[in-house]
């Protein structure tokens, strides 16, 4: 997921490793807040992939900045990693569905439509799966366990809402 925001922030300009971070924050923090620590790493894959490029430059005090650019080559890999990183795992999906719709303008619009309808299907498997479990007699749900279950399935249904109104609206 972070390559996808890293790839997308560098999309308009260049910019170092802290302004960086700090667009992600700006643009991403209500569903992440990744550290300096996650971000190079990835930003090291991504040139290696030949996805980002970077040049240094000496400011007038001697400093040197390093200055990160998406390549032509990472508009392709960005849609990779859009598309092949998505998680089964219901407890990720929120915040990597977050992630994708929040940057799914460097999409074709082919792309998108096959993104919002992968997004509703996947959706409405974790809805009946959570439906299941909250009519289960046999699962012995304490209290706190069923009004969490009550909130995510709140959340579903909202997200599946957002997403059927994409698709409706044709915004693409």
């Amino acid at each position: 997921m972070i390559e996808i925001l890293i790839l997308y922030t560098i999309h308009k300009r260049e910019r170092t490793l802290y302004a960086i971070r700090k667009d992600i924050i700006d643009l991403f923090g209500t569903f992440t807040k990744p550290s300096i620590g996650t971000i190079y790493p990835a930003l090291k894959r991504l040139m290696k992939e030949e996805a980002v490029s970077v040049y240094e430059k000496i400011s007038e005090g001697g400093k040197k900045f390093c200055y990160f650019s998406i390549t032509p080559k990472g508009f392709n890999i960005f849609k990779k990693y859009f598309f092949n990183s998505q998680s089964d795992n219901p407890s990720l999906f929120y915040t990597q569905i977050q992630a994708r719709f929040a940057t799914m303008g460097l999409l074709e619009t082919k792309d998108k439509k096959e993104f919002i309808d992968e997004s509703l299907r996947k959706t409405e498997i974790y809805q009946f799966e959570l439906d299941k479990k909250l009519k289960d007699e046999f699962l012995e749900l304490d209290y706190y366990q069923r009004q969490l279950l009550n909130r995510t399935m709140s959340e579903l249904k909202s997200l599946k809402e957002y997403i059927e109104n994409l698709r409706l609206e044709n915004v693409l």
